[in-house]
């Protein structure tokens, strides 16, 4: 059964982001095996490359860039802060990636991210559904290599969107949500991974 790693962006246990992370992945784990990072298993320090000499905070950098390697689907949830993308995914995205020049030929020497097919979500209290930060999201990942869904999931008014089960309230949106998570799949289930 292929893996499905779904990263909220949000460090806050409970952001209407990581809410919407819970809801995907009971969508979703009838077809794939589905892990959610939690808030505490990314603690990693602003990116500066004086830390790159901890042996400890980069054994933690290689425990969660094996996670990435290993799903073959990414779902990004994450909010958005001034127009982009949050810190946390930044800087988590700073750490990972980097690895293949800190530790050169120990099967890090390509991005864990390469031909990865991603979804990208985005749960907001507001109107905008997180579109401008939904769209530097797409730049940073397209960055780095992976293959991003044309479709993205957009929750406006997020607060007020869940029943008391986690379930969706609005069946349109739910109905929503199913159709790109079926699209998704299929991408998942159709591309074979390449190892550069």
């Amino acid at each position: 059964m292929k893996k499905i790693l779904i990263f909220p962006a949000s460090q806050r246990k409970s952001s209407l982001n990581r809410q919407l992370a819970y809801y995907l992945c009971s969508q979703l784990q009838q077809q794939f095996i589905v892990e959610i990072i939690e808030p505490d298993d990314i603690q990693f320090p602003l990116f500066n490359q004086d830390d790159e000499q901890n042996t400890v905070l980069i054994d933690k950098v290689k425990d969660i860039h094996k996670k990435f390697k290993d799903a073959d689907g990414l779902i990004i949830v994450s909010p958005e802060y001034n127009g982009s993308v949050s810190p946390y995914l930044k800087n988590t995205m700073d750490w990972v990636s980097r690895l293949s020049r800190i530790l050169p030929g120990q099967h890090y020497s390509s991005s864990p991210l390469y031909y990865k097919p991603v979804l990208l979500a985005c749960a907001t209290p507001g109107t905008s559904g997180g579109l401008l930060g939904l769209q530097s999201t797409r730049l940073l990942f397209t960055y780095l290599g992976s293959l991003i869904m044309p479709e993205q999931i957009s929750l406006t008014f997020a607060q007020e969107a869940w029943n008391d089960d986690g379930s969706l309230i609005d069946k349109k949106r739910a109905n929503d949500i199913s159709i790109t998570l079926f699209h998704f799949e299929k991408i998942v289930d159709s591309i074979s991974m390449v190892s550069l």
